[in-house]
């Protein structure tokens, strides 16, 4: 940006208060020489060092921040240097962020998301460093080790940031006893078999009440719900530099094709589905709901623990195919450096740490989401189950669900009068005409997306 933009502007553009971060930020075979993985062995440095490391809560907030803690302590132990952990409620981790990239104060690293917009935001000058000159030097396997879908979270106009380390990869979820009812034998592959699946799946009764719905998109909030599926049609919602809106484009109105036909043609799709108390995972756990087309990758586990009365009468599937790919919604969250740390070298050897694959195991059985790194999702634990398997092969199609502007995070807020709500709303809810809404929402987008750039 040629032009920073003040703190107090850019939080009355952003909607902070109504946008929150979301988790929000591939099938492998064991990778060989990755133990102790992560680059080269720890030295003692040469001077006292000490380090601030910020991470955000997961599960337990104490017993995380226990074993990060922890971690640190064992780290000192082999390379003389001091990390002093401190949390950040994921309740106040936008404005953190967004203020520090700000020039708010910052620590040495963290544990971030949002790379390409807070890189921007920054404008080189605050928020994430580039770590690039260290990458050969502690991470020479990092194509080998982790996912290539996932690193792309940490790479940004050519430079290297960090270790992605947790993600949020959804795969679709269907009812067995469904669709096997219906005449189906395995879940749908494309586009086109889930319209037909999703028709056959819909049952009424004689008043022509909806008994059991047979598709939704999602299982996200109303507008990530919708956002792989114009992934799936080639399209994409601003350009990668994140200067140009790509609203009014023939691939969003195949998407919304597509989800028109599913809610009025087949009626096969509950019009509801953008309402706050809408809730597709009650409605799958109830028998209402046939196919979902990508949910969180912890679903499984709250099914295994909360539902064994289940067992056998849903699995995990790839996302369908749409007209251009397969791709699935991805989250992840990345350990990286701050500008203004005096110790980037330091950092590194801590994240370097950090990403070992016994600690990244350690992490992800922790945190129960999947892992970037590839040996950790061949082990044991991601491997024991079958719709596990599923959640591994899907990290293939992952894609990200970062974007470059700042204003992504107002443009994406879950209510009337942001920009994608009122899209999504106003064709698919109250089917204005497409030739009517997506020129006036494309300008709406470019307009939020200048005023950062102003």
């Amino acid at each position: 940006m040629t032009e920073r933009m003040s703190r107090r502007k850019f939080l009355q553009y952003s909607g902070l208060t109504l946008a929150g971060a979301t988790l929000a930020a591939c099938a492998p075979q064991a990778v060989p020489g990755a133990a102790p993985a992560g680059g080269q062995a720890q030295q003692p440095a040469q001077q006292a060092v000490s380090l601030q490391f910020w991470t955000m809560n997961y599960g337990d907030a104490a017993l995380w921040l226990e074993l990060l803690q922890n971690k640190a302590v064992e780290f000192k132990g082999e390379s003389g240097i001091d990390v002093d952990v401190q949390m950040i409620n994921w309740t106040n981790g936008m404005n953190t962020w967004l203020l520090v990239s700000q020039g708010g104060t910052a620590p040495d690293s963290a544990d971030m998301y949002w790379l390409y917009s807070f890189s921007t935001l920054g404008g080189g000058n605050n928020g994430p460093l580039p770590i690039t000159e260290y990458k050969d030097e502690f991470w020479p396997d990092l194509e080998e080790r982790f996912f290539g879908p996932a690193l792309k979270d940490v790479f940004w106009q050519g430079e290297f940031y960090g270790i992605p380390w947790r993600g949020d990869i959804r795969p679709m979820i269907y009812r067995i006893d469904m669709l096997e009812e219906a005449g189906f034998s395995a879940p749908p592959q494309t586009w086109q078999e889930m319209e037909m699946m999703a028709a056959a799946t819909t049952k009424r009764d004689n008043a022509g009440n909806v008994l059991q719905w047979g598709f939704t998109p999602s299982s996200a909030v109303p507008i990530q719900q919708f956002m792989a599926y114009l992934w799936q049609a080639g399209g994409e919602y601003m350009t990668l530099d994140g200067r140009e809106a790509t609203i009014d484009t023939p691939e969003m109105r195949e998407s919304l094709e597509f989800f028109l036909r599913m809610l009025w043609e087949h009626n096969a799709t509950p019009t509801e589905l953008m309402e706050r108390g809408f809730s597709a995972t009650d409605m799958f756990f109830a028998d209402q709901m046939a196919i979902i087309g990508q949910v969180s990758d912890s679903m499984g586990m709250d099914l295994d623990r909360d539902y064994p009365e289940m067992e056998g009468r849903w699995a995990f599937a790839l996302p369908a195919e749409g007209p251009a790919n397969r791709s699935a919604y991805s989250g992840a969250g990345y350990w990286g450096a701050l500008r203004g740390t005096q110790h980037p070298r330091e950092v590194c050897q801590w994240i370097s740490f950090l990403s070992r694959d016994e600690n990244m195991q350690q992490m992800t059985e922790f945190i129960g989401r999947v892992s970037a790194n590839k040996n950790v999702m061949a082990s044991e634990y991601w491997t024991d189950r079958p719709w596990k398997q599923i959640v591994v092969e899907t990290l293939n199609y992952a894609h990200s669900s970062q974007h470059a502007s700042p204003a992504w995070s107002k443009m994406t807020a879950t209510e009337p009068g942001a920009v994608l709500y009122d899209l999504y709303y106003q064709t698919l809810v109250q089917r204005q005409p497409l030739d009517q809404v997506l020129p006036v929402i494309q300008e709406r987008a470019q307009e939020e997306m200048d005023k950062i750039e102003a």
